[in-house]
C-alpha cells in the first residue's frame, strides 16, 4: 500500500442514542433490536451459549501457532502461543450479528485490533479470522475507523484524527436508529414531528439508497474527501460530499459489500425506475417475506407460470460463497433472469467513480484512490504517479501531498530530498505512523542519526502499536552504538509484539541466551 490513512471522528452532541427514540417507538424499537443491524456488535461475554463452552483450540500449521479461546464467569479470553511465547487478550466485544458469524475486537490502551480468531457459524465451529490464513498479525491487526463506524452504533475517539478510542470505546454499541434517520436531539427535543428527524421514506431514491451505500458498497478503494472525517456524513447528505467510492473495471463478479451496484445492475432497477433499497428491506423487522416482494413488481403472469411454491430469491437472488472470507455466504444482488447468465466485463487502465456526482473529486482524491490500489498492477502505479503530479500542482503545500512525494523520494533513494519533504508533511500536521517511519529512515540514511531516534520515538508516542517504528529506532540505536536502549526497545517490542519469531531469536542472541 502507497498511502495509509487513519482517521476518527467525534460524534457531535446532537446524537441522544437509540433508547431515547424506544418510549415512542416501541414496536420498532423491539423488532430493530432482533434484526442482524439491531444485533451488529455485543459484548463477547453474552456469546458464551452460542460459540460453545470450555476452552477451544485451533492450530495454524502454517503460522506454526496455536490459538484458543474461552468465556470465564462472562469475560471471553483469546491466546496465541508458539515457541518460546505465549499472549492472552482479554476479548471485549463481537462484531457481527451471527448470521455468518462473529469477529471479536481488543482494546489496548486506546487501540482497537481484531482477535486471531473468529466464530463461524454456518459450520458452528472457531476458525482464523480473515486474512489470518496468510499472516500472524496476532492481537496487533488495527480495526479501521471506516470498519467501526460501519459495524457499531456510535463510536467514541478521543480525537478527530487520533485513531485513539475512549473506554469504553462506544456510545452505542450495535447500529442504531441515528445511522439511518440522522441526529435526534432536536426530534426529541421538539416532542416529534416529521420536520425534525430524517426519514428514508420521505427521501428521493439516490439520497435514500446513499445511506445504505455507505456501509454495503464497499468498492476497491475508499476515500474521504479533504477534511472530512467518517462521521461527518449524515442520513439525507449526499454521500459523495464525504466519502468517495471507487471500483477496478470489472473482471468478475462478487457478492462481497457490492449490493448497491449489483442491484443498479439488475433489470429490475433499471426498468422500474423505481426500485431502491426499501423496496425490498424494512430495516425494522426481522424477518422480511421476500417472495411477496417479488410478487408485488411480477405477479400476475409470472404466478402463473411458476409453481406456487417457487422460491424467487433462491433461484435468481442465490446466497454464494465469498470465498475471501471462509464459511461465508452473501446475496447475489444482480438479481439475473436466469442463473447462468454471465456478468459484462470491462476494460480499461481507470478507475470507476461509484458514488460521484456533479464535479470531479480533484486529484487529491484520485491519487489516495490509485494508491490504494496500486499493488494490483502496473496499470495503476502509472496512474497514481499522474495523480500525484496534478496533486502536487494543485495542492503543493499540503500534508498528504508532501508524505507521498517523500515517500516516493525514499524509494528513489533520493535521501536528502525525501528528507526535506517529510519535515514539511509533518509541518502541515500530516503525523501519521508510516511518515514518522519514513521521515526516520531518510534521515538516518543522511547520516542524521541522533535525529532519527528523536522522530522514531516521537512516532511511537503517537502510533505505539506500530511496529516498525520500533525496529526501525533499535536499528537506528545500535548505529549510534546505543547498545543498551536497542536492546531496551526490542525487549518492548516483543512485550507488544511477541509473535515476531525473529525479534525473539535476535534478542535471545544479543542477550547471550
Amino acid at each position: 500500500m502507497w498511502l495509509l490513512l487513519v482517521g476518527a471522528s467525534l460524534w457531535g452532541g446532537d446524537y441522544v442514542g437509540s433508547e431515547r427514540c424506544a418510549p415512542c417507538h416501541r414496536a420498532i424499537s423491539d423488532h430493530w433490536k432482533q434484526s442482524a443491524m439491531g444485533r451488529s456488535m455485543s459484548a463477547a461475554g453474552e456469546l458464551a451459549g452460542k460459540v460453545g463452552g470450555g476452552e477451544v483450540k485451533v492450530s495454524a500449521e502454517r503460522l506454526r501457532r496455536e490459538f484458543s479461546v474461552r468465556v470465564e464467569q462472562g469475560v471471553m479470553k483469546q491466546r496465541e502461543s508458539g515457541e518460546g511465547f505465549a499472549h492472552e487478550q482479554v476479548v471485549r466485544w463481537a462484531i457481527g450479528s451471527g448470521v455468518n458469524g462473529y469477529s471479536f475486537v481488543v482494546q489496548r490502551g486506546e487501540h482497537l485490533f481484531q482477535a486471531p480468531l473468529s466464530y463461524y457459524s454456518r459450520v458452528g465451529q472457531w476458525g482464523l479470522s480473515p486474512g489470518y490464513e496468510f499472516a500472524d498479525y496476532g492481537f496487533n491487526r488495527p480495526i479501521a475507523a471506516g470498519c467501526i463506524h460501519c459495524h457499531s452504533g456510535r463510536p467514541q475517539p478521543v480525537a478527530q484524527t487520533s485513531g485513539k478510542y475512549a473506554d469504553p470505546p462506544f456510545a452505542e454499541l450495535a447500529i442504531g436508529c441515528e445511522a439511518c434517520h440522522g441526529p435526534g436531539k432536536q426530534h426529541v427535543a421538539a416532542g416529534g414531528g416529521k420536520a425534525t428527524i430524517v426519514n428514508p421514506k420521505r427521501l428521493d431514491r439516490e439520497r435514500a439508497d446513499e445511506i445504505c451505500m455507505r456501509c454495503h458498497q464497499g468498492g476497491d478503494a475508499r476515500v474521504l474527501l479533504p477534511g472530512k472525517v467518517e462521521a461527518d456524513y449524515r442520513p439525507g447528505q449526499r454521500l459523495g460530499d464525504t466519502l468517495a467510492i471507487f471500483r477496478l473495471p470489472r473482471q468478475k463478479e462478487t457478492d462481497l459489500l457490492e449490493h448497491h451496484e449489483s442491484m443498479r445492475l439488475s433489470k429490475c432497477f433499471q426498468k422500474s425506475g423505481a426500485m431502491s433499497c426499501q423496496s425490498c428491506h424494512n430495516p425494522h423487522e426481522k424477518t422480511v417475506d421476500y417472495q411477496a416482494k417479488c410478487m408485488s413488481c411480477h405477479g400476475g403472469k409470472l404466478a402463473a407460470q411458476h409453481a406456487a411454491q417457487s422460491n424467487c430469491v433462491g433461484c435468481h437472488m442465490p446466497k454464494r460463497e465469498v470465498g475471501v472470507i471462509a464459511h461465508a455466504a452473501l446475496t447475489n444482488h444482480r438479481i439475473p433472469r436466469r442463473p447462468e447468465a454471465k456478468l459484462a466485463l470491462e476494460t480499461g487502465e481507470e478507475l470507476v467513480a461509484v458514488n460521484r456526482a456533479g464535479k470531479p473529486w480533484g486529484a487529491l482524491v484520485e491519487m489516495q484512490a490509485y494508491g490504494m490500489v496500486a499493488e494490483k498492477g502496473p496499470q495503476w502505479m502509472k496512474g497514481f504517479e499522474a495523480r500525484l503530479e496534478r496533486a502536487a500542482k494543485e495542492s503543493p503545500e499540503d500534508g498528504l501531498v508532501l508524505a507521498t512525494l517523500g515517500r516516493r523520494a525514499l524509494r528513489r533513494k533520493e535521501y536528502g530530498v525525501a528528507a526535506e519533504l517529510l519535515e514539511r508533511a509533518m509541518g502541515r500536521g500530516w503525523k501519521v505512523a508510516t511518515t514518522y517511519e519514513d521521515w526516520g529512515e531518510a534521515l538516518g540514511r543522511t547520516g542524521q542519526g541522533e535525529r532519527a531516534v528523536a522522530v522514531l520515538r516521537e512516532g511511537i508516542g503517537v502510533a505505539p502499536f506500530h511496529a516498525v517504528l520500533y525496529k526501525s529506532l533499535a536499528v537506528r540505536l545500535i548505529q549510534l552504538q546505543r547498545y543498551a536502549e536497542a536492546k531496551e526497545t526490542l525487549t518492548k517490542y516483543m512485550e507488544l509484539f511477541p509473535e515476531d519469531d525473529f525479534v525473539r531469536r535476535l534478542l535471545r542472541q544479543v542477550s547471550g541466551g
